[in-house]
């Protein structure tokens, strides 16, 4: 009879472990075909916003007025405005190493799943695990029959507050 609770534990754990295995990598392949699809149409978005811009900046750029002011702004050489091409890399960078940060969480909780580990114990460990299951529910049975036959201690009466009436604060 054990032998053959062992033999069907067994082919559980053995399934299980499979399915775990399965949805792991599947979900691995998943996620990395999502992020690279992210990336890819981020790039895609980035360079199109980069070429557009490009292009209406030199249609515009002979047409727009040089316009002087009244005053000086010594300050204005320090600020550095990134162009569009810049820009692209950088919102790209960043798309990037999100990327790679959600790859590196996956990864991790991956790794966190039970996949070798058996999910069904054998049947001699089983029955020692029910026999002290059983023990201690019928310990806290015990204890809690006992604490049921003792009378109630009584508690002094507290004193209620008067109720404070709501004032409206203008």
């Amino acid at each position: 009879m054990r032998n053959q609770i062992n033999t069907i534990a067994e082919k559980i754990n053995d399934q299980v472990t499979e399915q775990v295995t399965t949805a792991t990598k599947t979900y691995t392949e998943t996620n990395d075909r999502i992020l690279d699809a992210i990336v890819d149409t981020n790039r895609k978005a980035v360079d199109f916003a980069v070429k557009t811009f490009d292009q209406i900046n030199d249609r515009i750029a002979d047409q727009t007025p040089t316009i002087e002011l009244p005053f000086d702004m010594p300050k204005m050489d320090r600020f550095d405005v990134p162009t569009a091409a810049d820009a692209g890399k950088r919102y790209i960078d960043v798309v990037e190493r999100m990327a790679d940060m959600n790859r590196d969480f996956s990864e991790r909780v991956v790794a966190m799943l039970p996949a070798d580990k058996p999910v069904v114990k054998p049947a001699a460990t089983a029955t020692k695990a029910a026999t002290k299951t059983a023990t201690k529910t019928a310990t806290k049975t015990a204890t809690k029959t006992a604490a049921a036959k003792k009378p109630a201690a009584k508690k002094p009466a507290a004193k209620k507050a008067p109720a404070r009436k709501a004032v409206a604060k203008k």
